[in-house]
């Protein structure tokens, strides 16, 4: 208990520490608090767990326990100044990170885990002075799970999108209805892996500080910048070069099925070309190549009293992967997310995918540099895994 404190602080500072780095870089100058806009919020999240996992929905004799989930949440986020450079693109954009503690009803079975994230959300559109309509993104990890059936990770990743429904009392304070989807898993990294998909209402309360928007009349996406406007094709260009690892426990079917519940290593090079259409959306294509050790095991020596057997790896060459993505990536201060659609190029053996799918965190911790956190999804079962990584992006000024 006292390790799982000491790292939840360590976290959480070193959230705060990115957060407010990449609010320094952006600015070009050292940040003024008076010059920011706080918020601090509230949230209960009921949610249903649409999970079809039978351990789950029936883990024991009376069964069903698991089918719901409750969630407390307290949040610090900040926006830019309207004035600012930053503030003027992006003037209903905030930012922050939070931390929640879950129940799902059975603490022996489950554990009662603490989660830690950052968050992302802004402004889309208005159905009157006093109700809008925005989005937000969540993106962290959660400790204090019970490895069980299920979920064999005392840790798992915690990816959330939601839309809210905000009612402005005044300029002080905010009431939130807010439909919300969160998927709860280790990314693949330990098997069983199920997952919990939460789908629910977050019911909140904002208090704001130092608010510089004065109404939510602020149309974003409508927003457009002349310096912009007069930019040539190459100049809206940017390239990101990323490098990442990772690692993933591996299932795996040779003429029979295996489970080797350990770590594999992978890595992989990514080279991203996006056209910059407007501050809020790029697209592109990227070239991907990755390295996974998992793939394409096979077995020999099988015994058939013991049901084990030796699992042997092939070529290097057999677990390298290169593909071809179309890309397309929102972008806000200091994160971009985004999405690729891929065709691999080269496939060898039973293992490897056709068609993969990746999704994406950028964290901007300078103007060229950035943390890469990523998700990659094949299409062949039993293939899937996160991405850790570190990024450069060449872009004309």
């Amino acid at each position: 208990m006292a390790r799982e404190k000491l790292r939840l602080r360590e976290v959480l500072l070193l959230l705060f520490l990115l957060l407010l780095t990449s609010v320094e870089s952006l600015y070009s100058s050292p940040i003024s608090l008076d010059s920011l806009s706080h918020r601090l919020s509230i949230e209960l999240r009921p949610a249903y767990n649409l999970v079809t996992n039978y351990e789950f929905h029936n883990h024991d004799a009376e069964g069903d326990k698991l089918y719901s989930s409750l969630s407390l949440h307290a949040r610090y986020a900040l926006s830019f100044d309207n004035d600012s450079r930053i503030g003027s693109r992006y003037p209903t954009t905030y930012q922050g990170i939070g931390i929640a503690g879950y129940s799902f009803g059975d603490h022996s079975y489950v554990g009662t885990p603490i989660a830690i994230y950052i968050f992302q959300g802004a402004h889309i559109t208005d159905f009157n002075d006093a109700l809008s309509l925005g989005y937000e993104w969540n993106f962290g990890y959660s400790w204090g799970w019970h490895p069980n059936a299920a979920m064999n990770s005392k840790w798992n990743v915690l990816i959330s999108v939601a839309l809210p429904f905000t009612w402005h009392i005044n300029s002080k304070w905010d009431i939130s209805l807010i439909p919300d989807f969160t998927h709860l898993s280790n990314g693949d990294t330990s098997f069983p892996n199920a997952g919990a998909n939460l789908i629910g209402i977050r019911i909140g309360a904002t208090r704001l500080f130092n608010d510089q928007h004065k109404t939510t009349k602020v149309r974003e996406y409508a927003f457009t910048d002349p310096k912009l406007s007069t930019k040539t094709f190459g100049e809206r260009l940017s390239y990101d070069i990323i490098l990442y690892g990772g690692w993933r426990a591996d299932r795996f079917t040779d003429d029979t099925f295996y489970v080797i519940n350990k770590p594999h290593p992978l890595g992989g090079l990514q080279f991203q070309t996006l056209f910059h259409a407007n501050h809020h959306f790029a697209i592109g294509a990227s070239i991907d190549a990755q390295y996974d050790s998992s793939l394409n095991l096979y077995a020999t020596d099988y015994n058939p009293e013991t049901d084990t057997a030796t699992i042997l790896s092939p070529s290097m060459w057999q677990q390298t992967e290169v593909g071809l993505s179309l890309r397309g990536e929102i972008t806000a201060p200091i994160f971009s997310v985004g999405v690729g659609f891929g065709v691999n190029l080269f496939k060898h053996g039973y293992d490897m995918s056709r068609i993969y799918t990746q999704f994406s965190l950028k964290a901007f911790i300078t103007k060229r540099m950035f943390l890469y956190i990523g998700y990659r999804y094949n299409s062949k079962q039993y293939t899937h895994n996160l991405m850790y990584g570190l990024g450069i992006r060449i872009q004309k000024r």
